[in-house]
């Protein structure tokens, strides 16, 4: 192998393409100083890789070997040179016999690499040459001095060279760095290993509680979700059975009064008509019974006139007599018919007081009827707002309106020293609620606590149990902050500034320092428009908050318009408050509704019981009417009687007798006919009547009896509806409950739980799962995938400390291995290189002594080498 051409260009004062040819002889360059000979070495260096700057005679960075101009070129950008070797004999371990290196800098450092024009890196062309090297060396100027004056373990670099052994010495470096890097990979390990074993053990701990625990817990849900289930669906028949009951109940009940009031209505017009018809034929039969009478004195007048022969004095005696008797009977019928007359008016008054009451009774039960729907409407809203409100109860006594950070914070019961949340040691009027709630905004859910050490605990109480973040502010670091008192006076007088927000609240003074840190530089306006104008006094130097929530932030910024609803502990407290006065509000209008009930109940019943006397004293007055009636034909009849036998006696005494016997007789017994018709016909209404009343009668009776079956039926549908709405709420809960707690659905729930023991039995042992989960306290749920990973991390490691010490073992073979490739070549080399030095000093000074010697026979692989040289007829000291 020898080199056969270099070119270069751009390489210090080669600015152009420069190519030097050489042949297996010795080739000289020869020229005047600073034509650029050494160059040329430096060219050979570069390209094989030098890396010192100071080695190339550069000042400051590899890219001063770049040609910089002259006052006729401009300088260049880039610098390059390539060395071709022959390698016929494969030397080089590669397969051309050609082999031509390159290497090329740029301006800005960067360096690139070739092996016959394929880009390769810096280590790829050391690793070539590696193997050769010894076989070559580069004697630069100055280095025959520094050969000489150079110490003794210095000049065994070049021995080494000479030896071939820089490779396994450059392997041995390399497989040391490996070796320490190694060690120190092992001491890593080593604590690390000692770091994770140490964080293993409480994890092993905590994982076992939470196996534990989620052993117990799927225990729980699997017994819970099914007692849910079951009582889901023993609610949901019940809820449909009741739903049922509630609609076929409240059909009836649409169909069951009206019915027989109506029934009763018309018993009580047909009635009236039956009345009607029997005064029709009583008048009918006063007037034939007054014709017959009339008829009857006619013919026994006639008879009298053919029978008797009269005697004048007792005919005028008997005249006296029956006019006496027909003014007494006059009397009579006048008096009677007066009674009749007034029994009559009476009759008219009771029929309208009836109707009138009648009318009423039905308005009543209108009224009743409405305050019962209303009455429900006011029970079911009372139910749901009693739902609410212990939801509400729940969520403020158990802060689950809280993150799960600040919540678990404040039922913890292994922390001292916290006291609760800002939200929650405030009071605030209803006016202020929004500004109070906005100008807090996230700082409501801080936790107050003693001092820092208790703040610190709950912070490492949080990361241990991976339980989030949260905000602390100790007693002991938190000052107050303030409005200053030039503001203050610029706008306490203005209109729409209503006061700062800490004088707002009311609070335990020992929280003073904490309010006035948050709320004690807020000021609360009455709008936005006072807000900008306070703003603008105060040059925006503080926070300002509208009661409708709009806040304008310090430097002026706004934030405002519709929000979301929030649910802090402000908001939830006056949302319980509003719903406990709607609770009391509702239970008043309930009982007004139920007052109003009673007493409607009271004078429906109390109009009932006067429709009946009303009813009863119409009925006897009809029969006092009759009777009276009954009364008054029979005088007239006398009457007419007495007015007959007066006429007749009358016709006695003037000697007057008819001719019309015939007739009257025909009349008389015509009209005695038509009397017994009439009589009959009367007789059959009368019955008709009687049996009309009892049916009346009868019918009242059953409306009565109906209208307590009817008011049973309501308060029976009342009962059912508040059951319904009960079973409802209960349903509701459940089905949150199996939702919110376990993410399930009732039909999802159903078909994969089933209750197999007694209902009793589950409760309690869900009870005593819940105190066992309650005893456990705060479980760290991830500790078993983090004891899981790290003991996964652990036998990783633990596998590679084996794996590190494993390759220890082999780095320290690999190193035994070279040191003794270099201790036997770097010994038969100096050898070789001893005693031709010797034989070359004495040849080239004509006699003389040379040698070289070891520093540290015993020491080959550090030892340095000592030239002893003395040429002939002298005696030196010194070897320079």
């Amino acid at each position: 192998m020898y080199i056969k051409s270099i070119k270069m260009q751009g390489f210090k004062s080669f600015a152009d393409k420069t190519e030097l040819n050489f042949d297996k002889d010795i080739s000289a360059i020869v020229g005047p100083n600073g034509s650029g000979k050494s160059n040329i070495v430096d060219a050979l260096l570069w390209v094989l890789g030098e890396q010192s700057v100071k080695t190339l005679r550069g000042e400051d960075k590899m890219s001063d070997i770049i040609f910089s101009g002259s006052k006729t070129r401009d300088a260049l950008t880039k610098a390059s040179v390539s060395i071709l070797f022959d390698n016929n004999d494969h030397t080089l371990n590669c397969d051309f016999n050609d082999v031509e290196i390159k290497r090329v800098i740029y301006k800005t450092g960067e360096n690139e690499y070739f092996i016959n024009n394929s880009k390769v890196r810096l280590k790829d062309i050391t690793n070539l040459l590696t193997d050769v090297s010894s076989k070559f060396n580069i004697i630069t100027q100055g280095n025959i001095n520094a050969l000489v004056d150079n110490k003794s373990f210095e000049r065994r670099a070049l021995f080494e060279n000479a030896a071939g052994v820089l490779k396994y010495k450059k392997r041995k470096e390399e497989t040391l760095k490996k070796l320490e890097n190694t060690k120190e990979n092992i001491t890593r390990l080593d604590l690390i290993i000692k770091e994770v074993i140490s964080t293993l053990k409480p994890l092993e701990k905590q994982k076992k509680e939470a196996e534990k625990y989620l052993k117990i817990k799927s225990n729980l849900e699997n017994i819970e979700c099914s007692l849910i289930v079951n009582d889901i669906t023993k609610y949901k028949n019940c809820y449909d059975k009741l739903n049922n009951e509630n609609e076929v109940l409240s059909k009836k009940q649409e169909f069951l009064s009206p019915k027989r009031a109506d029934e009763l209505e018309d018993l009580k017009l047909e009635l009236i008509k039956i009345d009607d018809k029997i005064s029709e034929y009583n008048e009918k039969l006063i007037q034939i019974n007054d014709d017959i009478a009339r008829l009857q004195g006619e013919k026994q007048i006639n008879l009298e006139r053919v029978k008797l022969s009269v005697d004048q004095d007792k005919v005028n005696e008997n005249l006296l007599s029956l006019k006496e008797e027909k003014l007494d009977n006059e009397k009579k019928i006048e008096v009677l018919e007066n009674e009749i007359n007034l029994l009559k008016e009476t009759y008219k008054d009771l029929i309208k007081e009836y109707n009138d009451k009648n009318n009423e009774e039905l308005k009543q039960k209108i009224r009743i009827t409405s305050l019962k729907s209303d009455y429900n409407v006011k029970s079911k809203e009372l139910l749901n707002l009693e739902n609410k409100i212990n939801i509400l109860k729940t969520n403020i006594e158990n802060n689950l309106y809280l993150p799960k950070s600040v919540n678990s914070i404040l039922s913890s019961t292994h922390l001292k020293g916290i006291h609760n949340t800002i939200g929650n040691i405030i009071n605030v009027n209803e006016a202020q609620k929004v500004a109070i709630s906005m100008a807090l905004g996230a700082s409501s859910n801080f936790i107050i606590t003693n001092d820092f050490d208790s703040a610190k605990k709950a912070i490492n109480y949080l990361k241990e149990n991976r339980l989030g973040r949260a905000t602390f502010f100790p007693l002991d670091i938190i000052k107050s902050r303030y409005i200053s008192s030039d503001n203050l006076l610029k706008i306490q007088n203005i209109d729409g500034f209503i006061g700062i927000a800490s004088d707002l609240i009311e609070y335990d003074s020992k929280y003073k320092n904490i309010i006035e840190n948050q709320l004690g530089n807020i000021l609360v306006v009455k709008d936005i428009h006072s807000a900008n104008e306070i703003g603008k006094m105060i040059n925006h130097t503080y926070r300002i908050v509208t009661l409708d929530g709009e806040m304008f932030h310090v430097g002026g910024s706004v934030t405002g318009g519709e929000s979301a609803k929030t649910r802090n502990i402000i908001s939830l407290k006056y949302e319980l408050e509003n719903e406990l006065k709607e609770q009391n509000k509702n239970i008043e209008e309930i009982k007004d509704f139920e007052n109003k009930m009673n007493e409607i109940d009271y004078e429906y019943r109390s109009i009932e019981d006067k429709l009946y006397l009303n009813n009863k004293e119409i009925i006897s007055l009809e029969e006092l009417i009759s009777n009276k009636n009954i009364l008054l034909h029979d005088l007239k009849e006398q009457l007419e009687k007495i007015k007959n036998d007066e006429s007749g006696t009358n016709s006695i005494l003037n000697n007057k007798l008819s001719n019309e016997e015939e007739k009257i007789l025909a009349s008389y017994y015509e009209q005695l006919d038509i009397k017994n018709k009439i009589e009959s016909n009367l007789e059959m209404i009368r019955k008709e009547r009687i049996s009309l009343y009892d049916k009346l009668e009868e019918s009242e009776f059953s409306l009565k009896q109906e209208n307590s079956l009817v008011n049973s039926k309501n308060k029976e549908l009342k009962d059912l509806e508040i059951e319904v709405n009960r079973m409802d709420v209960k349903l509701d809960n459940l089905l949150s409950k199996l939702n919110e707690t376990y993410g399930l659905t009732y039909e999802k729930a159903r078909y994969n739980y089933h209750l197999d023991i007694e209902r009793e039995e589950a409760k309690l042992q869900i009870s005593e799962l819940k105190r066992i989960i309650k005893d456990l306290g705060i479980v760290n749920l991830g500790a078993i995938e983090e004891f899981d990973r790290l003991n996964e991390r652990y036998e990783f490691l633990h596998n590679q400390k084996e794996d590190l010490d494993k390759a220890i073992e082999t780095l320290l073979e690999i190193i035994k291995e070279m040191d003794q490739v270099m201790t036997t070549s770097f010994k038969e080399t100096f050898e070789i290189i001893r005693t031709n030095f010797t034989e070359t000093f004495k040849e080239l000074f004509i006699g003389g002594n040379a040698d070289l010697k070891l520093t540290d026979p015993d020491n080959l692989l550090e030892t340095g080498i000592e030239i002893v040289a003395s040429p002939p007829g002298k005696s030196l000291k010194s070897i320079s």
